[in-house]
């Protein structure tokens, strides 16, 4: 608790590009007397090297070491760069690279003695001052300062010096011509079997081509199998008790046979009358209809009256003629 107390923290914020910020992150370098530990991908920026050379040439007990990514050694310029570091700072600079083709050491911070870090987006390039938009935190912090370098060493642990990997890596590049050689030889052989091939080819017959048979190597004889065990006799099973049989069915009584239907009489032929519809008698007017309407309608009834008798006379005519038919059927 009490050195988490007298940590004070401070911050600034760093923001690129920027040449004024590139100077205050050397004013920040200078700050260092026992040790400067760099992990940063790319290091090609010559103000920052040329700093850090001044400072190992004034202070004889300045220890650098520098972690960055394996791939900057194949770059002839930031390779150069490198080369510059160790051999003017030889005996107080070491480099080391990441063994791994397949990820990034891709860290970018610095811890300067026990007390400062610098961590951000900032690669060590030129382009990162004067072109990208980087940012870098400039921090003052006990406690961080303990976290970054504990990762530090950790790398440090497993990575390899720069000349150690640079070996390893042409080993690997003469491992690989070699795989690419005894590749193409292979290739070529096959390509001038088969050519031979066809030259022997049929004449007559260009779809055949001779193949030479492949000699195998033979096989020794087969050891004979050990003979089976024979497996013991299975036991026959009981036979199934026979079922019961069923008992017959009961016949069932024979259906009484129905009645013969009695045929139907036969119905009584009737005879269609036409009958004469009576027109129906007109309701009488409204007695508070003009003299004109009434008129109009005696006129109605006198006509309805002589309608009436010539009905009479016609069901009169009706009954004769029902009665002729009477006498004709007797």
């Amino acid at each position: 608790m009490e050195e988490e107390k007298s940590d004070q923290v401070t911050i600034e914020p760093l923001f690129f590009p920027s040449k004024e910020n590139e100077q205050k992150l050397i004013q920040f370098l200078s700050q260092a007397k026992s040790y400067i530990r760099i992990c940063v991908y790319t290091f090609t920026n010559k103000n920052i090297v040329g700093k850090m050379l001044q400072m190992m040439k004034e202070n004889p007990q300045l220890k650098i070491q520098i972690i960055t990514d394996d791939a900057q050694t194949k770059i002839p310029s930031q390779k150069a760069i490198l080369d510059q570091i160790l051999e003017e700072g030889k005996g107080q600079a070491e480099i080391k690279l990441d063994n791994s083709t397949v990820s990034l050491m891709h860290n970018k911070y610095l811890v300067i003695d026990t007390d400062y870090i610098a961590t951000g987006s900032f690669n060590w390039t030129k382009s990162a001052v004067t072109t990208n938009k980087e940012n870098l935190l400039l921090i003052k912090s006990k406690k961080l300062v303990q976290q970054f370098d504990e990762n530090f060493q950790s790398l440090w642990k497993d990575f390899q010096f720069m000349n150690d990997r640079i070996l390893q890596q042409q080993q690997e590049e003469i491992d690989k011509a070699e795989r690419q050689r005894l590749k193409a030889e292979k290739q070529a052989e096959q390509a001038a079997k088969k050519a031979e091939q066809e030259a022997n080819a049929d004449p007559n017959n260009p779809n055949t081509t001779q193949v030479e048979p492949e000699t195998k190597p033979k096989k020794g004889p087969k050891e004979p199998k050990p003979p089976k065990e024979p497996k013991p006799p299975k036991e026959p099973k009981p036979p199934k008790e026979p079922k019961p049989p069923k008992p017959p069915k009961e016949p069932k009584p024979p259906k009484e046979p129905k009645p013969p239907k009695q045929p139907k009489e036969p119905k009584p032929i009737k005879q269609k009358i036409r009958k004469v519809a009576q027109p129906k008698k007109k309701k009488e007017s409204q007695k508070n209809e003009d003299f004109s309407n009434d008129r109009e309608e005696l006129d109605i009834k006198d006509d309805i009256e002589d309608d009436d008798d010539d009905f009479v006379d016609e069901e009169d005519s009706i009954d004769d003629f029902l009665a002729d038919d009477d006498s004709e059927s007797d």
